[in-house]
């Protein structure tokens, strides 16, 4: 895989562009990444039939990738979502169009374009989850944090730093 940055343009596979496993981590399926279809995009948003059209019409690209691992040490479990679009404005559009009917939202530290959503479980025995969406160049991205109980936003803080820092650098 092959991937290069100019500006705010990102080329080449957009599966190298995904977050790094970090030492240790489990994959779940190819650990380079998996490369989805406009259809499987689609199906990951509550109103899948319209998706299609929604996406177009903020310019993507019909190229995403995604990613899901769980750490080392077992407490969490990582999903990343890379959509890439025509411009970086039209990424921006796309990612500051996304809303979530539940969950407080926070900021991201470092990240003046990021949200983050804490989806709290109802018990401390159960999994919380916090999702956070920013973009870099043509590139959106989303991350999604399970840990058991309330989880601690600085996991996502970091995951979606070093997320941004791959997609400033290619490396």
């Amino acid at each position: 895989m092959h991937g290069t940055v100019d500006g705010s343009t990102h080329g080449g596979d957009i599966r190298y562009f995904l977050l790094p496993l970090p030492a240790g981590a489990e994959s779940y399926g190819a650990s380079d990444g998996t490369t989805l279809s406009t259809d499987d995009v689609a199906g990951q948003f509550g109103n899948a039939s319209e998706m299609p059209e929604i996406l177009r019409s903020y310019g993507y690209k019909d190229d995403a990738a995604d990613r899901r691992y769980r750490t080392a040490d077992g407490t969490q479990e990582v999903y990343v979502r890379l959509l890439r679009f025509k411009s970086r404005q039209m990424a921006k559009e796309f990612a500051d169009g996304l809303s979530f009917k539940h969950g407080d939202t926070f900021d991201i530290a470092g990240d003046d374009n990021a949200k983050g959503i804490m989806l709290k479980p109802e018990q401390e025995a159960w999994t919380g989850k916090m999702v956070g969406v920013s973009f870099s160049g043509d590139v959106q991205y989303e991350i999604t944090v399970y840990v058991k109980g309330t989880p601690d936003r600085a996991l996502l803080v970091d995951a979606m730093k070093r997320q941004r820092e791959r997609l400033a650098t290619g490396g």
